[in-house]
């Protein structure tokens, strides 16, 4: 039997060439997703690793925890005594006071801004440094400064130029000396500022602290056993790690956001491999029907079910390991096109040579076989169930109407769906949306073959203006249910992604629209590298302040804080200005008490968790663990979403609790007499030594965050435009095979005088009538998804849906037309088809 299933796969092999396609493009898509993040993780790793290569040991302030959402905690600056310190400790060979934290470099009065980070640190000799100098000399006086030497080729630098470096301050300093790490010119997409360690002190605002201390020990000293021997000696207050473990940490915060993206990459290559599911399916289908008396025939030569079976599925194994194993191949030069696309999309990935694991090849042929294997199991175990007088047939048979037990089936699983996602919806319970939509799902797939003919007669009114053609392509959708559902519901499933991504993204822009409408500021100014809790040095807020122009300012910082084990954000404010700038609605307390300490809640937040003024919200901060804030306030929802978050409290609690000295936004109110447009070039003049300070108005940072939300939707379309390729495909591959099947009927219509055209124009009608229907079932799909999703996550904001009519419409029109593209190819063969030979076939 295998030997017959490899003879009947190379003899259908144009037939099967569409399949092959479609799970080679699926693998592609899980094997490009996995090279991409698997190489991004190593190089991350490996910049991290270099930067503590030839440290043991590393002691940094205590914190209780390590990093959130992507963001590795600031501690708190270590006195300048502690080196000496440490360095005076048994078992401890050489010491180095290392200050570093996230800089800024200007060029010629123009931002350098790479996509990954600035480092700004301390110069180091082997073997505290794996930095190697390429031009120049190290930094030693005061003012000096070492750059990478791929930034200074890249911003034409030269030694002796002069650049601004901007930290908490900003200052001029000269280039003396580039350097590279092994054979690289730097680290990748990044910029390296390296300078002395009272110039980096001086920029970071340290005085005479630093932040941290790098350890290593004499020779013969056990790592663990002085590591142990530091950790007693220098008390709670102090961490004493591993250097490279210390690395390690800092690169996992930097990690976070490429495993949100592995995420998001595999669940559409999910996506992509369901709907190429669809498409095998439906293939196998088709040709397994058109060869029944081939298979009857077996049968009545003594051929077993089973053995039938077993060569259905060797055929299906064949195309799946090959097209697997193409796919795999395609996934790891496509990597590329999808670092391009994630990086178009503002997502900080570095550069470098790819990295494909064995765990990648076997995941991709794995996926490919197995998909290809399931999808055709439905077919073969039909094809098994074949009987020997079926060899006696003239015709192929009719198509079976859908058994009771499956309509039950599907009505059952339809109908809880519904419910499970209204009731999610009303309850604001996002896991419950998600388990409707896998039950509404299922029951539309299950329900496919009795839904698609009465869509197909309800969306195919239209086609009977085109007279014969159009009624024969209606009627030809209508009469074989199961092929026509299962090619449409592989298009609507990928429409439906579309939509609902389409609905949620224009959704998100107008609850953000809405969310500011409660500042009042003139002006604002936030970082223009969009850093996740902000980049502005507090000299920026300052400066402006002192400006005559200028009414009030009031600043706003961000942090994060541990919830129950979960990370959750909290905005820290000025309560004495921030009413000046914004219109604050409190439903109970007052604001002004955020001055004594304690927390205000957003309303919604505190009726979920049933808090109320006076009541305390344990929370874990970074610096002293967990506190117990005392509620002192609750705030208006709209309020809350203009400050981002649902916890709020004053600036002084911050720097209570955090080390970050950072703003995030600083808002500005200008005085009444003045013209905004002069006010915003003097500010720019104020802060001009500060690269990363942008000065906006309302409207353009509401397009800004806008054009975020659009870049990530843009990526997440394009990826999922994948999917619906291959369901065109689908459409293609059933009208080619349907050809062959309907081979006697176009020579019959030929021969009563249908003209080329005419056949042409029903093959096409066909195609756009299936894809008519997918539109309609992935609308509603998408927008239904869309609606329960945005309303399972508002459990602490009103629902705001935003339908975007006219993206929605380009998606209808743009589905349709690719329908009829779908069509062309079958259309013009079977116009093509002799008519005497069409006839006689049997």
């Amino acid at each position: 039997m295998w030997r017959l299933a490899l003879s009947n796969a190379l003899a259908s092999r144009s037939r099967l060439a569409l399949t092959w396609l479609a799970v080679a493009l699926g693998v592609a898509f899980v094997t490009g997703s996995l090279v991409l993040t698997d190489t991004s993780t190593r190089l991350l790793d490996d910049q991290f690793r270099t930067t503590a290569a030839g440290v043991d040991l590393t002691v940094r302030g205590a914190a209780a925890f390590d990093a959130a959402m992507g963001v590795e905690v600031q501690r708190d600056p270590l006195p300048a005594a502690l080196a000496d310190r440490i360095g005076a400790t048994p078992g401890v060979d050489r010491v180095r006071a290392v200050a570093s934290g996230p800089g800024q470099l200007q060029v010629d009065g123009r931002a350098v801004e790479p996509a990954g980070p600035t480092v700004l640190g301390t110069w180091a000799e082997a073997p505290f440094t794996a930095y190697e100098l390429r031009a120049g000399r190290a930094p030693v006086a005061d003012g000096e400064v070492v750059l990478d030497a791929a930034t200074a080729t890249g911003h034409g630098i030269d030694l002796g130029d002069t650049v601004v470096v901007s930290a908490a301050t900003s200052r001029q300093l000269r280039v003396v000396g580039l350097t590279g790490v092994g054979d690289g010119d730097g680290l990748a997409d990044s910029t390296v500022v390296l300078a002395a360690l009272p110039t980096a002190q001086a920029l970071l605002d340290l005085g005479t602290g630093v932040t941290s201390v790098d350890v290593i020990a004499a020779e013969g000293v056990p790592v663990a056993d002085l590591r142990g021997d530091l950790a007693a000696a220098l008390g709670e207050q102090y961490a004493v790690t591993n250097a490279q473990d210390a690395a390690a940490a800092s690169a996992d915060a930097a990690k976070e956001s490429i495993e949100y993206l592995r995420i998001v990459l595999l669940a559409l290559a999910a996506a992509g491999l369901v709907v190429g599911a669809f498409l095998i399916a439906n293939t196998f289908g088709i040709v397994l029907t058109q060869r029944t008396r081939e298979l009857a025939l077996l049968r009545a030569a003594g051929a077993t079910g089973r053995q039938v079976l077993a060569s259905v599925l060797g055929e299906a194994l064949l195309v799946g390991v090959t097209g697997a194993a193409g796919g795999t191949a395609a996934g790891i030069g496509a990597a590329h096109a999808l670092r391009g696309l994630a990086q178009s999309a503002g997502l900080a990935l570095p550069d470098g040579p790819l990295t494909v694991t064995g765990r990648t090849v076997v995941v991709g042929l794995a996926a490919g076989t197995v998909i290809t294997l399931l999808a055709a199991l439905g077919p073969a175990r039909r094809a098994a169930r074949t009987a020997p007088v079926a060899a006696m047939r003239a015709s192929d048979p009719a198509p079976s109407a859908p058994r009771r037990r499956r309509l039950v089936t599907g009505w059952v699983a339809l109908g809880l769906g519904v419910a499970l996602l209204v009731t999610a919806a009303l309850l604001r319970d996002v896991a419950g949306v998600a388990v409707g939509a896998v039950l509404l799902l299922a029951g539309l797939v299950v329900l496919g073959p009795v839904l698609a003919p009465r869509l197909a007669r309800a969306v195919g009114r239209p086609l009977l203006g085109l007279g014969v053609p159009g009624q024969l392509a209606r009627e030809s959708a209508v009469r074989n249910p199961r092929r026509t559902a299962a090619t449409a519901t592989a298009l609507a499933l990928g429409l439906a992604l579309i939509v609902f991504v389409t609905v949620l993204g224009s959704s998100v822009k107008a609850i953000g629209a809405t969310s500011t409408e409660a500042i009042t500021a003139d002006l604002l100014v936030q970082s223009s590298r969009d850093e996740m809790l902000g980049g502005l040095s507090p000299e920026v807020a300052d400066r402006i302040a002192a400006l005559p122009e200028v009414a009030a300012v009031s600043s706003v910082r961000y942090g994060h804080w541990l919830d129950a084990g979960t990370t959750s954000a909290l905005t820290a404010v000025d309560p004495a200005t921030l009413p000046r700038v914004a219109s604050v609605e409190m439903t109970a307390g007052e604001l002004a008490a955020l001055d004594g300490g304690g927390i205000v809640l957003a309303t919604g937040v505190a009726a979920e968790r049933g808090l109320r003024v006076g009541d305390t919200l344990a929370m874990t901060l970074p610096r002293h663990g967990e506190q117990r804030l005392r509620v002192v306030g609750l705030m208006d929802d709209d309020s809350a979403r203009a400050l981002s978050t649902s916890y709020v409290i004053s600036l002084d609690t911050y720097a209570e609790h955090f080390t970050e000295d950072v703003d995030a936004t600083v808002y500005i109110a200008l005085t009444d007499d003045v013209d905004p447009a002069e006010a915003r070039q003097t500010l720019r003049a104020a802060v001009a030594d500060f690269p990363n300070a942008e000065i906006l108005d309302q409207a353009e940072a509401a397009a800004g965050r806008a054009a975020a939300v659009d870049q990530v939707l843009g990526l997440v379309t394009v990826l999922l435009g994948f999917a619906v390729l291959i369901a065109l495909l689908g459409i293609t591959n059933t009208l080619a095979l349907s050809i062959v099947e309907r081979t006697r009927e176009i020579g019959l219509l030929r021969a009563v005088g249908t003209t080329r055209t005419q056949l042409s124009w029903m093959v096409r009608a066909e195609a756009v009538l299936v894809a008519a229907v997918a539109v309609v079932v992935g609308l509603a799909l998408g927008l239904g998804l869309a609606v329960a999703t945005l309303a399972g996550l508002s459990s602490d904001t009103p629902v705001v849906v935003r339908v975007p009519v006219a993206q929605l419409g380009a998606i209808v029109v743009a589905a349709v037309l690719a329908g009829l593209a779908a069509g062309l190819l079958p259309a013009r063969r079977a116009a093509r088809l002799d008519v005497l030979s069409a006839i006689a076939t049997q």
